[in-house]
């Protein structure tokens, strides 16, 4: 992740808006989010867009084809769940980022009323 130079600032919306969903999430993901109001849209937009390089993509496929049928050996289940643990991760960024932007979007559009 990059965090954007000193000129840059979050947004108090967006950090108030990240504050008041503070009933709905828990306090790591508030702390999160809280954290990520430093980063520029353009690097949130390069998480949102993040994906699986495509050979471990591939693998990914692979695997879950084989997990579906149950013919995942002992070394490839161990590899399945460390894939599986990193594309849920990656999911999860993606989720932050698409809600931050979209959060700042909403605030924009607000301060232009």
């Amino acid at each position: 992740m990059r965090q954007s130079d000193c000129a840059f600032s979050p947004a108090p919306t967006t950090i108030s808006r990240v504050k008041a969903t503070s009933k709905n999430i828990t306090p790591e993901l508030k702390k999160d989010l809280l954290s990520w109001t430093l980063l520029d849209d353009e690097a949130l937009r390069a998480i949102a867009n993040a994906f699986l390089p495509a050979k471990k993509q591939r693998r990914f496929t692979t695997l879950l084809r084989k997990a579906e049928t149950g013919q995942l050996n002992a070394r490839e289940q161990s590899e399945w769940k460390k894939l599986q643990q990193e594309y849920l991760r990656l999911s999860q960024n993606k989720a932050k980022a698409l809600f931050l932007l979209a959060q700042r979007e909403d605030a924009n559009q607000l301060e232009g009323l």
